[in-house]
């Protein structure tokens, strides 16, 4: 069964400063079939969300540029490339870019984490980046994310990776991979920064101009480069899992501990170091065929030292986030969208402004009473055109309510899908309407 669109007018307007206007460049407009596969989405991983116990948090689309600069990395794209600025009266500010900063902000202000318990948040947020807009990476894109703070043993982590496996089960996605690693904490991550780097000194002639200028500030950003040239020279370096403190390595092996009692499959994947600077000890993604070249569907990991950026003193913490373009592009690639949508289950077809006036408050008394209703306004249109715009959205009974109908004191009720109708006396109208509709499957 296709889904609908609905009954959807098309204008156009000329800009006065010539041609039509349109969004901008990388942002678009979501309504009518998209949306309502977007709402189905959401739908969804909420109820994954709520069934792990996260409450849900909203931080400001702008955020002041320090809550990105001083976290994100300077040597980020994000923070190089991508953060739109606003300028304000004497305020730099800049369109939220990812949501984990914004989210610590949040914390530190509201004192969130001096609560010792465990504390557990999701969000569903626009997010701004400017870059070149391509399928599956848009300048407004939409993220869930998920913080789980005050935890740092290693059953945090995989209880934040089973979450994003349940998210990604519940709306049928499967064939993804689930890779894996640990990236190290204060005491052996300048052994793994001087592996690394002692290693890449003398191939840095053979790497690209951003890894390059990488090179020194911040060398870990080379493994999570995309260009093939550069992939080949880091596959061929150390292993930095080697580099590992004997704390570092007791988490990571009692992270695939447990991932294997829950029987979830990964992959050990020495490359995983993220995108953004504040990520230590575990990280992780998942990486799916469904989405051609740009196969990461979401991924996060542990950032205990984030607070710190922030001035403050820093608390375990640890997460991860997944695009909702991303996701919408997996499903349709193995239309997985359910077969039925929901569509309007009745609609009124007034034959006449005396039909009207008994239509009309009925359809607002359905309404209230849970049933999606629709009705025509345009009383003088055709009983053909009527039904046949009820056809077209789908809906599973009509009522026709004409001249000759208010004189027998009924109307007419029409099963569109088994094609058959009856007369319904009007005294009692809606009790017995409301019975009918919500009876038949």
């Amino acid at each position: 069964m296709p889904w609908p669109l609905g009954s959807i007018g098309f204008q156009w307007y000329s800009s006065p400063f010539g041609g039509i206007l349109k969004a901008v460049r990388g942002m678009h407009d979501i309504f009518g079939l998209e949306m309502t596969k977007w709402k189905w989405i959401e739908t969804q991983v909420r109820s994954v969300f709520e069934n792990f116990g996260y409450q849900e948090i909203r931080t400001p689309v702008l955020e002041n540029i320090e809550v990105f600069s001083k976290t994100v990395g300077d040597e980020t794209d994000i923070v190089e490339k991508q953060m739109y600025q606003v300028t304000k009266e004497n305020e730099s500010l800049v369109l939220r870019p990812e949501g984990t900063a914004g989210f610590m902000r949040a914390v530190l202000e509201h004192q969130l984490h001096r609560d010792p318990s465990v504390q557990k948040y999701f969000y569903y947020l626009p997010m701004f980046r400017h870059e070149r807009p391509q399928k599956g990476r848009l300048r407004q894109f939409h993220q869930f994310g998920a913080e789980f703070i005050n935890d740092s043993s290693p059953e945090a982590d995989a209880d934040v990776i089973a979450l994003l496996d349940s998210i990604y089960r519940k709306l049928g996605i499967t064939e993804y991979d689930i890779r894996i690693n640990s990236l190290g904490c204060l005491e052996c991550r300048p052994q793994m920064k001087e592996t690394l780097t002692r290693f890449l000194k003398p191939e840095l002639p053979k790497l690209c101009e951003q890894c390059q200028k990488r090179f020194e500030r911040a060398p870990f950003r080379i493994l999570d480069c995309k260009r093939e040239s550069c992939r080949e020279i880091t596959a061929q370096g150390p292993v930095l899992s080697s580099c590992l403190c004997s704390k570092c390595q007791a988490h990571h092996l009692q992270l695939k501990k447990r991932l294997n009692e829950a029987q979830i499959n990964f992959i050990d994947d020495p490359s995983i170091v993220r995108g953004l600077d504040y990520y230590s000890s575990t990280a992780f993604e998942f990486t799916s065929s469904l989405l051609g070249a740009q196969s990461a569907l979401g991924g996060g990991g542990r950032y205990d030292q984030l607070a710190e950026r922030f001035g403050e003193k820093p608390f375990p913490a640890v997460g991860f986030a997944l695009g909702m373009e991303r996701l919408v592009i997996a499903l349709e690639a193995k239309n997985a969208f359910p077969e039925k949508p929901l569509v309007p289950r009745i609609y009124l077809a007034p034959l006449g402004d005396k039909a009207l006036d008994i239509l009309f408050p009925l359809s607002l008394n359905l309404r209230r009473a849970g049933v999606w209703t629709e009705i025509s306004y345009e009383s003088q249109k055709s009983l053909k055109a009527q039904l046949k715009h009820a056809n077209r959205i789908q809906c599973r009974f009509s009522l026709i309510l004409g001249e000759d109908e208010i004189n027998k004191k009924t109307a007419l009720l029409k099963d569109m899908t088994a094609q058959t109708q009856m007369e319904i006396p009007l005294e009692g109208l809606f009790e017995n309407l409301l019975n009918k509709v919500t009876r038949e499957n």
